[in-house]
């Protein structure tokens, strides 16, 4: 059991963005080209994905991890690849916060989509957990820079969004690699 102090400790202690990426990592490892089976992943560690609906918050809701029952629920009418980028964020929070939330789950929030963006260390954590299981660096690597093609290219390559993949590329969502200058980046826009 956790105490209530360590709970708030550890909801409040800044985000470990090189333990979620080393834990990403570890999950991919065995995979030697894109795009990662993150629903196979996830079945691997236990958990079972059901899509579903949300009500009348269905606009509002990607989706959110059932810690007590290891289960993801993921938004049923998302389009594929935001349901993958669900899954994967999800998964992350599953991995790497369980222990702060399977006995207090009041304290994992549903966050609403359209939000200001969640500055929560947890959620960062979960982000960048995500953006990594998706976008391994080690498979990323090879193809940037140069390439032919775009950056919608490379996206359909990793079944992510052209946002997900412009993030991964300009650095965010990651520990301390950047794949592209600001001119190259351009140069794949195009």
């Amino acid at each position: 059991m956790t105490t209530e102090g360590n709970i708030e400790h550890s909801l409040k202690a800044p985000p470990d963005l090189k333990m979620a990426k080393r834990k990403a990592d570890q999950l991919t490892w065995l995979y030697s080209a894109p795009p990662i089976p993150v629903m196979e992943i996830a079945e691997m560690e236990g958990i079972h994905v059901v899509f579903a609906t949300f009500g009348d918050y269905n606009d509002k809701i990607a989706g959110y991890c059932d810690f007590k029952n290891s289960k993801l629920y993921v938004n049923a009418e998302d389009r594929p690849r935001r349901q993958l980028f669900t899954i994967a964020h999800e998964l992350g929070h599953w991995i790497m916060h369980q222990n702060i939330f399977s006995d207090n789950p009041d304290k994992y929030p549903v966050l609403l989509r359209f939000s200001k963006p969640s500055s929560s260390p947890r959620e960062r954590e979960a982000d960048t957990f995500a953006a990594h299981l998706l976008i391994p660096d080690r498979l990323l690597k090879p193809l940037t820079p140069p390439i032919e093609g775009t950056v919608a290219l490379l996206a359909d390559i990793f079944l992510v969004s052209v946002t997900m993949m412009e993030i991964r590329l300009r650095g965010g969502y990651d520990y301390r690699s950047t794949f592209l200058g600001r001119r190259n980046f351009r140069h794949l826009c195009q």
